[in-house]
């Protein structure tokens, strides 16, 4: 069945499901890029299977991206390196709101400015206990 943009956003928005042989998350629902998916994403109703992390707004906000705001990306996320147009990567927005997983090892990850996932982990206090990559972090206060 074809679905009005309007209606497969009220069914996310509204009821947080979409149809189960749904597959076009590339529809654009408005004028900033969004995706069916990033809505779906930021409102945790994307199917289990979905693979398209990648989908892009105009700003290179990725899907995953909505997803992280949440504390919506599956537990096997792995494609932290997905990044905006300025470089911000999933797992940069992903530490400035909870700890990233403890298998997390790209924290050399870096936007366009030389942030590197270390240094906003460190910023936002959310570095594991066993962090030994200090080399990626200017540190400017006492731990």
């Amino acid at each position: 069945m074809n679905y009005s943009i309007e209606q497969l956003c009220n069914m996310v928005r509204k009821e947080k499901r979409l149809p189960l042989d749904f597959n076009q998350w590339h529809l654009i629902i408005n004028e900033r890029g969004t995706t069916v998916a990033h809505l779906a994403g930021e409102r945790n109703c994307l199917s289990p299977d979905f693979d398209k992390w990648y989908l892009r707004d105009k700003s290179g906000w990725t899907v995953a991206h909505y997803a992280t705001l949440l504390n919506h990306l599956p537990s096997k996320f792995n494609q932290w390196e997905l990044a905006d147009i300025k470089g911000w990567t999933v797992a940069h927005e992903t530490v400035v709101h909870r700890c990233l997983p403890p298998t997390f090892n790209q924290w050399y990850l870096s936007d366009k400015y030389g942030r590197t996932v270390a240094q906003i982990a460190y910023d936002f206090k959310r570095l594991p206990p066993d962090f030994d990559r200090w080399d990626l972090v200017v540190r400017y206060y006492e731990d």
